[in-house]
Protein backbone atom coordinates (compact mmCIF):
# COMPACT_ATOMS: atom_id res chain seq x y z
CA UNK A 1 0.00 0.00 0.00
CA UNK A 2 1.49 3.39 -0.98
CA UNK A 3 2.74 6.24 1.70
CA UNK A 4 0.03 8.37 1.25
CA UNK A 5 -2.69 5.84 1.29
CA UNK A 6 -1.83 4.83 4.51
CA UNK A 7 -4.47 5.70 8.00
CA UNK A 8 -1.19 6.60 9.81
CA UNK A 9 -0.65 9.98 8.00
CA UNK A 10 0.00 12.07 11.48
CA UNK A 11 3.26 13.65 11.08
CA UNK A 12 5.03 12.95 14.78
CA UNK A 13 8.46 14.78 13.69
CA UNK A 14 6.97 18.07 14.41
CA UNK A 15 7.99 18.99 17.69
CA UNK A 16 5.25 19.90 20.14
CA UNK A 17 4.60 23.67 21.10
CA UNK A 18 4.19 22.08 25.09
CA UNK A 19 6.54 20.99 27.68
CA UNK A 20 8.08 17.96 27.16
CA UNK A 21 6.55 15.04 29.11
CA UNK A 22 3.25 16.49 29.23
CA UNK A 23 0.09 15.96 27.38
CA UNK A 24 -0.56 17.66 23.98
CA UNK A 25 -2.60 20.89 24.15
CA UNK A 26 -6.02 21.11 22.62
CA UNK A 27 -4.86 23.33 19.80
CA UNK A 28 -1.89 20.64 18.78
CA UNK A 29 -4.92 17.77 18.84
CA UNK A 30 -6.92 19.87 16.62
CA UNK A 31 -3.62 20.88 14.42
CA UNK A 32 -3.45 16.46 14.28
CA UNK A 33 -6.84 16.10 13.57
CA UNK A 34 -6.78 18.66 10.48
CA UNK A 35 -3.87 16.68 9.14
CA UNK A 36 -5.39 13.51 9.78
CA UNK A 37 -8.91 14.56 8.04
CA UNK A 38 -6.58 16.19 4.91
CA UNK A 39 -5.05 12.84 4.73
CA UNK A 40 -8.31 11.05 4.48
CA UNK A 41 -9.78 13.24 2.31
CA UNK A 42 -6.88 12.82 0.17
CA UNK A 43 -7.66 9.38 -0.06
CA UNK A 44 -10.73 9.21 -0.63
CA UNK A 45 -10.63 12.11 -3.40
CA UNK A 46 -8.02 9.88 -5.55
CA UNK A 47 -9.69 7.12 -5.00
CA UNK A 48 -12.88 8.80 -6.54
CA UNK A 49 -10.56 9.99 -9.08
CA UNK A 50 -9.04 6.58 -10.00
CA UNK A 51 -12.72 4.61 -9.74
CA UNK A 52 -14.31 7.73 -12.04
CA UNK A 53 -11.98 7.54 -14.65
CA UNK A 54 -11.69 3.36 -14.72
CA UNK A 55 -15.61 4.27 -15.04
CA UNK A 56 -15.65 6.35 -18.17
CA UNK A 57 -13.41 4.40 -20.18
CA UNK A 58 -15.72 0.98 -19.46
CA UNK A 59 -18.76 3.16 -20.54
CA UNK A 60 -16.54 4.35 -23.82
CA UNK A 61 -15.71 0.46 -24.34
CA UNK A 62 -19.36 -0.60 -23.86
CA UNK A 63 -21.35 2.31 -26.11
CA UNK A 64 -18.29 0.80 -28.63
CA UNK A 65 -19.63 -2.49 -28.12
CA UNK A 66 -22.99 -1.54 -28.60
CA UNK A 67 -22.24 0.58 -31.80
CA UNK A 68 -20.74 -2.62 -33.34
CA UNK A 69 -23.42 -5.16 -32.11
CA UNK A 70 -25.98 -2.25 -33.68
CA UNK A 71 -23.78 -2.63 -37.39
CA UNK A 72 -23.90 -6.30 -37.23
CA UNK A 73 -27.71 -6.48 -36.19
CA UNK A 74 -28.62 -3.86 -38.76
CA UNK A 75 -26.28 -5.62 -41.66
CA UNK A 76 -28.44 -9.10 -40.89
CA UNK A 77 -31.65 -7.55 -40.96
CA UNK A 78 -30.53 -6.04 -44.49
CA UNK A 79 -29.58 -9.53 -45.23
CA UNK A 80 -33.18 -11.02 -44.01
CA UNK A 81 -35.04 -8.23 -46.06
CA UNK A 82 -32.87 -9.29 -49.10
CA UNK A 83 -33.47 -12.81 -48.90
CA UNK A 84 -37.40 -12.20 -48.19
CA UNK A 85 -37.63 -9.88 -51.66
CA UNK A 86 -35.34 -12.83 -53.47
CA UNK A 87 -37.63 -15.57 -52.26
CA UNK A 88 -40.44 -12.91 -53.31
CA UNK A 89 -40.00 -12.47 -56.62
CA UNK A 90 -38.58 -15.69 -57.36
CA UNK A 91 -41.90 -17.44 -56.86
CA UNK A 92 -44.00 -15.08 -58.52
CA UNK A 93 -45.51 -13.74 -56.06
CA UNK A 94 -44.62 -9.40 -57.10
CA UNK A 95 -42.41 -8.00 -58.92
CA UNK A 96 -38.77 -6.57 -57.75
CA UNK A 97 -40.21 -3.63 -57.57
CA UNK A 98 -43.52 -4.49 -55.99
CA UNK A 99 -41.44 -6.57 -53.21
CA UNK A 100 -39.37 -3.57 -52.57
CA UNK A 101 -42.02 -1.27 -52.03
CA UNK A 102 -44.20 -3.69 -49.94
CA UNK A 103 -40.34 -3.82 -47.70
CA UNK A 104 -40.60 0.17 -47.72
CA UNK A 105 -44.05 -0.36 -46.53
CA UNK A 106 -43.31 -2.56 -43.83
CA UNK A 107 -40.42 -0.38 -42.97
CA UNK A 108 -42.36 2.75 -42.61
CA UNK A 109 -45.50 1.45 -41.03
CA UNK A 110 -43.12 -0.10 -37.77
CA UNK A 111 -41.14 3.49 -37.75
CA UNK A 112 -44.26 5.34 -37.45
CA UNK A 113 -45.39 2.80 -34.37
CA UNK A 114 -42.30 2.84 -32.78
CA UNK A 115 -42.03 7.19 -32.77
CA UNK A 116 -45.85 6.83 -31.88
CA UNK A 117 -44.88 4.59 -28.79
CA UNK A 118 -41.54 7.32 -27.88
CA UNK A 119 -44.00 10.43 -27.78
CA UNK A 120 -46.22 8.62 -25.44
CA UNK A 121 -43.59 7.24 -23.43
CA UNK A 122 -41.58 11.07 -23.57
CA UNK A 123 -43.99 12.44 -21.44
CA UNK A 124 -43.24 9.75 -18.52
CA UNK A 125 -39.98 12.52 -18.66
CA UNK A 126 -41.25 15.31 -17.42
CA UNK A 127 -42.14 13.85 -14.32
CA UNK A 128 -45.77 14.63 -13.94
CA UNK A 129 -46.74 13.48 -10.68
CA UNK A 130 -43.80 15.18 -8.65
CA UNK A 131 -44.89 18.64 -10.65
CA UNK A 132 -48.63 17.52 -9.39
CA UNK A 133 -47.59 16.89 -5.74
CA UNK A 134 -45.81 19.94 -5.69
CA UNK A 135 -48.11 22.84 -7.96
CA UNK A 136 -49.87 25.05 -5.62
CA UNK A 137 -53.04 24.46 -4.73
CA UNK A 138 -54.68 27.03 -7.41
CA UNK A 139 -52.62 25.18 -10.23
CA UNK A 140 -53.70 21.64 -8.77
CA UNK A 141 -57.80 22.49 -9.07
CA UNK A 142 -58.56 24.51 -11.83
CA UNK A 143 -62.14 24.63 -10.68
CA UNK A 144 -61.52 25.24 -7.21
CA UNK A 145 -61.15 29.18 -7.99
CA UNK A 146 -64.49 29.20 -9.82
CA UNK A 147 -66.13 27.57 -6.91
CA UNK A 148 -65.46 30.69 -4.48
Amino acid sequence: MPAHFSNQSVDTSRPSLEEPGREPGLLEEARLLERELRGVAYDHLSLAALETRQAGESLVRIVAMGVITACLLLSAWLALVSASVIVLVQHSLVTTSGALVLVFAVHLLVAMLVIAAIRRRSKLLLFPASVRSVAPEAQADPNAERSH
